[in-house]
């Protein structure tokens, strides 16, 4: 029942998606693009059903495709694993001189940067492609990685069960006992990696706020369990790992999810979209990770379906989030790349914490 209303939802948005037709300003290096794919004639994708529509959003994304550059573009959807496990199995399909079986990743910070220096992904010189959008602060990565869209991870909660949580003002306010057993965690504690770093809270305070947090939580979910807290089985979600599906076209508007940034915990984290060394249509995917970032991509492919935007667009949505958060104290940790690389071990340290959690 979930897929299928999922696939209303992104018939729903491709309906609306065809009456706003986009192109998008040729350049020449875009032209050399466009006869690249045309040449390619598949473009081959494989993430999660919840990542884009799934086929659905694939065959939403090949029409779109098609119409903002002329071209004759198959899009071949299939199912894949989560960010990091795709990640170790596409370097090991280049370390065997395989041709990689998607051609477009999708990630974050956490999973990209260990593969950068690895050479996993293609350098691109992406402002030249698309200047009418792209500016040189999106591209991260020395060019082999482009940001999509920016997440802020908070509490996801039900808005009938758990309306308390838009109380939660700080992560001390989690701690009160009138809030025990009313909100479950993730496994492995998404967000707090950040807080671990030491111009953040630093590994003593997060450990010790992590003991007292402990004891609160109902039980442990994982960020895909949206449906869970929507029919109100599980009231609340802290912390979830982006924050972006109350504005999911599906919920929006609705009275049924929200998210709450709590000031202290804020963070601007990041989705990426990148093109493999060894992609088989790597012009094809270079005009999908275009489209995505045309104002028609993010409204339809990401701030419908994944109920984000890029921050870096004056018009986007989660801009407005941001400075919302931010006139109520706010300061938000920008989780780029270049940060995770400035901050080496703390996945590794997280990893550890999130033991307190599940002992």
């Amino acid at each position: 029942m979930r897929m299928r209303f999922a696939g209303a939802v992104v018939l729903a948005v491709l309906v609306v998606g065809a009456s706003q037709a986009q192109t998008v300003p040729m350049t020449p290096e875009l032209a050399k693009v466009i006869a690249g794919a045309e040449k390619e004639k598949t473009l081959s994708v494989r993430w999660t059903n919840n990542i884009f529509g799934g086929p659905d959003g694939a065959k939403m994304a090949e029409e779109a495709i098609n119409r903002a550059f002329g071209t004759h573009l198959t899009v071949e959807w299939s199912p894949g694993p989560a960010y990091g496990p795709l990640a170790a199995q596409l370097y090991q399909e280049m370390q065997a001189a395989h041709p990689a079986s998607t051609d477009v990743y999708i990630a974050t910070a956490v999973q990209l940067t260990p593969y950068l220096e690895k050479g996993l992904f293609r350098t691109i010189d992406w402002v030249s492609l698309m200047p009418s959008r792209i500016t040189p602060v999106m591209v991260e990565g020395e060019g082999r990685a482009i940001r999509i869209a920016t997440n802020l991870p908070g509490i996801v909660y039900n808005m009938k069960v758990a309306p308390w949580v838009k109380d939660v003002a700080t992560s001390a306010d989690l701690l009160k006992p009138e809030y025990k057993g009313k909100f479950y965690s993730t496994p492995f504690l998404g967000g707090f990696d950040v807080q671990l770093a030491p111009d953040v809270w630093g590994v003593e305070k997060t450990q010790e706020y992590v003991k007292k947090l402990s004891p609160q939580l109902a039980g442990l979910v994982g960020c895909e369990s949206t449906t869970r807290i929507a029919s109100g089985e599980i009231p609340a979600l802290a912390i979830d790992c982006g924050g972006g599906i109350p504005n999911r076209l599906e919920y929006r508007g609705k009275g049924i999810l929200a998210n709450q940034v709590m000031i202290d915990m804020a963070q601007r984290r990041y989705n990426y979209l990148a093109v493999f060394t060894h992609a088989e249509h790597p012009n094809a995917a270079i005009l999908f990770i275009l489209y995505i970032l045309t104002q028609e991509g993010q409204a339809k492919m990401m701030w419908d379906i994944q109920g984000t935007d890029l921050a870096d667009f004056p018009d986007s949505h989660m801009r407005q989030e941001i400075a919302n958060y931010g006139a109520k104290g706010a300061k938000f940790v920008d989780v780029s790349i270049e940060w995770w690389r400035s901050h080496p071990g703390l996945d590794t340290a997280n990893a550890e914490l999130a033991k307190l959690v599940r002992q």
